[in-house]
């Protein structure tokens, strides 16, 4: 089912409940008696005689989910039936960039909550300080205060933490996190990972009759991610991936990466042609070493990489230079190079709207993966009018429509999205292929 778009927009509605929680462990501290001196003791008795049994192996027995009881329960909502959101933030991390995000999923929670929630939904705030073994700790804090559903944490070994303790209670955790290792068992992943936004632009590509594609890019996990994601995407698609140069550094290390990537030869269009060449004319060269290549960088080193390589004769209006969600931000679009280059990304519209009630409510810009704690309040808001919070009414293939647009979760915890293809323009983004409104039924 489709969670309602009018759940964005209710108004006058009773106020729900944010609540802190702080979780207190005592400690029992036990001390041993001295002994004194005492005569020997007497000798022992001979040992019985040894008379074999038989072996009898234990039977398995499954680990059973631990029933809980109770819960916080606000003083002016007893005697009603609530349903309980943990969500787990490094409020005290020590990074001060962590904090202010964290700062930033807590106000974009509070807006859907208050929006959109009934006053039976309670929200309690958990810090997990950023470690694993902190937000074990938040988690057990969670269940103890009859949490049915967690949001967050952040980061992947926090989140891998929470599921363990979360799954023992079979209490679903929406995660934050990018890492797709902490997915499954439980956790569920509410982020946007690059691979999707691979294979969403390869998949265009593909249909335009793009076949051999090339990377050049950081290296690291994120470069490589994105790499692999290329190869995949691409082989899956009918083509494959023909050249790749990776970096470590800066702009000496990118220079090298993209004269050893130009080294497969290319051609650049002649200057009438040039002149009046459109982007909506561009069709992949059948001579060209490669018709596409990613650049998975983001800001000030995407406007460092993207110049290098028409310097070395990779020519945008014959290459279509593809890039990631890193693109997605006003820097891009002041470097003309890039220019009718593409990335995939999240419903605009959708997200835009979200902006607009973030900054109605707050006066300040909202931070790019904010939406994803408003759209796990709002999952736990559907949940909680439908009565049902477990696995099975996460996974509904029909998926969810949040601030992102459309959503929805696997049975191994990875989300799939529904996402849009844009074009770089010097004074927009424009979309040159619409998100998703639905799942095709068949895909699982």
């Amino acid at each position: 089912m489709i969670l309602p778009a009018s759940l964005r927009f209710w108004r006058g509605l009773p106020r729900p409940v944010v609540i802190s929680a702080i979780s207190v462990a005592g400690t029992l501290l036990v001390s041993a008696c001295a002994t004194t001196s005492a005569p020997p003791p007497p000798p022992p008795p001979p040992p019985p005689p040894v008379v074999e049994q038989p072996v009898i192996e234990p039977p398995v027995v499954e680990q059973p989910v631990v029933e809980r009881t109770g819960g916080v329960i606000p003083r002016h909502l007893d005697n009603r039936e609530l349903t309980r959101a943990a969500l787990l933030l490094p409020f005290s991390h020590p990074n001060s960039a962590a904090r202010a995000e964290a700062a930033n999923l807590l106000r974009a929670a509070e807006l859907a909550l208050f929006q959109h929630g009934p006053d039976t939904l309670v929200l309690i705030p958990k810090d997990t300080g950023g470690t694993a073994e902190g937000a074990r700790e938040a988690a057990q804090a969670a269940i103890d205060d009859g949490a049915d559903i967690i949001l967050g944490p952040l980061f992947g070994a926090a989140a891998g933490a929470a599921g363990e303790v979360a799954s023992r209670y079979d209490v679903p955790v929406l995660a934050f996190s990018t890492d797709t290792s902490m997915a499954g068992n439980g956790v569920y992943l509410l982020s946007l990972p690059p691979q999707q936004e691979v294979a969403r632009i390869v998949e265009y590509t593909s249909r335009l009759g793009v076949e051999r594609y090339a990377f050049i890019g950081p290296g690291g996990a994120y470069g490589a991610t994105v790499r692999n994601a290329l190869q995949d995407s691409a082989e899956q698609s009918g083509g494959y991936l023909t050249a790749e140069e990776t970096y470590v550094g800066g702009v000496e290390a990118m220079t090298s990466a993209a004269r050893r990537l130009a080294e497969l030869g290319f051609t650049s269009l002649e200057a009438e042609a040039a002149l009046e060449f459109r982007s909506s004319d561009w069709q992949p060269s059948a001579d060209a070493p490669f018709q596409a290549v990613m650049l998975p960088e983001g800001g000030t080193r995407l406007r460092t990489l993207g110049p290098l390589l028409p310097y070395h004769e990779i020519d945008p209006l014959i290459v279509r230079f593809l890039g990631t969600g890193l693109w997605n931000n006003e820097e891009t679009r002041r470097e003309p190079v890039l220019h009718g280059g593409w990335f995939a990304g999240p419903d605009a519209e959708a997200h835009q709207a979200y902006v607009a009630e973030y900054e109605a409510a707050f006066g300040d810009e909202p931070s790019r993966i904010s939406s994803h704690a408003y759209d796990a309040v709002l999952l736990a808001i559907y949940f909680a009018n439908e009565g049902d919070v477990s696995r099975e009414a996460l996974e509904d293939p029909e998926g969810f429509y949040g601030a992102d647009g459309l959503f929805r979760f696997r049975a191994d915890g990875q989300i799939e999205r529904g996402l849009a293809v844009y074009e770089v323009r010097r004074d927009s983004f424009r979309v040159i292929d619409p998100a998703p409104r639905q799942f095709e039924p068949d895909i699982f």
